[in-house]
């Protein structure tokens, strides 16, 4: 058993860089939410002060149009009660309609209508912009097509308050499938990132010549010192593998169901693809420094060019072209229709073909790693 200590002696040398890939993994998982939206959609509401100079019918039609989808907060026309208003978000935008509105907007003119007031831009404000200048081309529209002043008022603030139905579609008869969908959506790069900044440099250390000939002269055998090496591996894997899952069913609410569980599966596919990077990594003897930098370029690489950043639904057909070359690609694939977020109807076939093709992905890794390891032998 000396040598299955003397890898978990390594190993725990190594448990910064496990919990700071897991404390990103973590944070991502709270800051996304793949598949599982709002059901739900409203009109954002905007917080506004109106003052009307002109007080005309039309200026009245004007305030009561802002209103209907709108929050209006009365406040004194004071400078600094303004200014501390703004500055403490009771309203976000100020509307002065100013004296002989309705006598230019009547005649078709469309500046010098309103002043207007707000700490900085943002979105409320721009569409606060786009909501009166809206308003007055529609007017002005009306009355281009011979509409009378007062009709074309009415007639744009009722065009103008139609409602838009929203529908929101789901591509999955499995509801229960979407709660854990980013959490395995974004797995694959906890997985590798973790995998293979601990696994690499514990075997890299192992495989120098000064452990080498320390062990090799203890009375242990060669063959016991690689299957305890293998043991210890696979049981460093499967512990961080098994907690990943336990994080993944508090994600999901509740114990994995249904179709989850081959989204499961397919996590388990794409473990041994990182366990082959990490060795095929470990044989070729990359330094510590250099191997961070190269995990992330792996990782990160693999998560916008596969679709775990970004949907393979929105990438273009040349990168996921060059994307089928990488097993992340065919794992996102499965997770996709696993979770319900393709297009496509859930296939138990062509989600095992996916998880398959991992598979073969890496045991061609694996083997690349063991003609390294022959070569590095013979030389």
């Amino acid at each position: 058993m000396q040598v299955f200590k003397l890898f978990f002696k390594i190993a725990k040398t190594k448990w910064l860089a496990t919990l700071v890939f897991l404390g990103i993994f973590l944070l991502i998982l709270n800051f996304t939410n793949v598949g599982g939206g709002a059901d739900t959609f409203s009109t954002s509401k905007m917080a506004l002060t109106i003052y009307d100079q002109d007080k005309t019918d039309a200026s009245k039609k004007l305030r009561e149009y802002l209103g209907k989808d709108n929050i209006i907060v009365d406040i004194e026309d004071d400078k600094d009660k303004l200014i501390d208003a703004l500055y403490a978000t009771s309203t976000n935008y100020v509307i002065t309609i100013n004296e002989g509105y309705a006598d230019r907007l009547a005649k078709g003119e469309t500046e010098g209508l309103f002043s207007t007031r707000y700490l900085h831009d943002s979105y409320t404000n721009k569409l606060a912009d786009s909501t009166l200048d809206t308003y007055v081309s529609t007017v002005t529209a009306y009355m281009a097509g011979g509409m009378e002043f007062g009709k074309a008022i009415d007639s744009a603030a009722e065009a103008l308050s139609e409602k838009t139905e929203v529908t929101f579609e789901t591509f999955s008869d499995k509801v229960g499938n979407t709660k854990a969908a980013s959490f395995f959506n974004y797995l694959p790069y906890a997985l590798l990132s973790i995998i293979v900044s601990v696994l690499c440099p514990v075997i890299v250390a192992m495989n120098k010549k000064e452990v080498g000939f320390r062990t090799k002269c203890s009375s242990i055998k060669t063959s016991s010192i690689s299957a305890q090496t293998i043991a210890a591996s696979g049981i460093f894997v499967f512990f961080i593998w098994i907690f990943l899952m336990i994080i993944g069913v508090g994600k999901n609410g509740g114990m994995f169901s249904g179709n989850i569980w081959y989204g499961v599966l397919n996590s388990a596919s794409f473990t041994l693809v990182s366990v082959s990077i990490a060795l095929l990594f470990s044989e070729l003897g990359v330094k510590e420094n250099v191997l961070a930098f190269v995990t992330q370029v792996l990782g990160l690489g693999m998560a916008f060019l596969c679709g775990m950043f970004v949907p393979q639904e929105m990438l273009s057909s040349s990168v996921l072209g060059a994307a089928r070359f990488l097993p992340a690609y065919w794992y996102v694939r499965a997770n996709d229709m696993i979770c319900g977020l393709s297009t496509d109807p859930f296939k138990t076939s062509t989600v095992m073909i996916c998880i398959g093709i991992q598979v073969l992905f890496a045991a061609a890794i694996f083997a690349v790693s063991l003609i390294v390891k022959k070569n590095k032998k013979a030389l």
